[in-house]
């Protein structure tokens, strides 16, 4: 049995079929949310494994890449579009949050922004996503560029939805755990110079 879901890849959609029901369930309920930059799902339902049960999710083919694939992105942008997927759910202080928000989850194309893979999403405060996405860039950005793009992220996203402080450096602090983990565990390169500076500016940017 899988733990990953397998994709099957279409001109126009793609196709994940999973193993797990609660990973399925998951999605599945994020899809039907009807979420600003979520693809459209097409289909879904329960098929007949070779190994057994299994559950798919179709949904429409995002034409784009990985945001930090770009040569530059738009953080600007990329915080509007954070806050119109998080303020879609936002129920007394907490939304649905991605958690996964890994570079290859969040793809561009034109100018807009796309979030996929939903597997391990849960309701969470708005703090716990975004510390978690800003970790990435400052495990590969120099200083002040990283604040550059950092604050206009930051500043756009607390246009549309406030971030609580406290709850900001609890959630920074959970995240960094659960980062450097995962890091750990994938044999990541080593982190940019200014790891640890980034890391400090995030904790008193909020």
């Amino acid at each position: 049995m899988r733990d990953t879901p397998h994709l099957v890849i279409y001109p126009t959609a793609v196709t994940k079929i999973f193993d797990l029901h609660q990973r399925y369930k998951t999605e599945l309920m994020v899809y039907k949310l009807n979420i600003p930059h979520v693809p459209q799902m097409l289909s879904h339902g329960e098929a007949c494994g070779i190994e057994g049960d299994a559950w798919y999710i179709t949904i429409q083919r995002i034409k784009g890449k990985p945001y930090l694939d770009e040569e530059t992105f738009n953080a600007t942008r990329l915080g509007a579009a954070l806050a119109d997927f998080h303020g879609a759910s936002l129920n007394k202080g907490k939304c649905l949050c991605h958690i996964d928000n890994q570079p290859k989850n969040i793809l561009v194309s034109g100018s807009d922004f796309f979030f996929v893979d939903f597997s391990d999403s849960i309701m969470d405060f708005p703090e716990t996503d975004i510390t978690h996405l800003l970790l990435f860039w400052a495990e590969e950005v120099a200083y002040l560029d990283f604040i550059g793009i950092a604050g206009c992220f930051l500043n756009s996203y607390q246009q549309r939805i406030s971030l609580d402080p406290k709850r900001w450096r609890k959630a920074l602090k959970q995240s960094i755990t659960r980062f450097d983990e995962r890091r750990l565990r994938y044999n990541k390169k080593a982190p940019a110079r200014d790891s640890g500076k980034n890391r400090n500016w995030l904790e008193a940017v909020v």
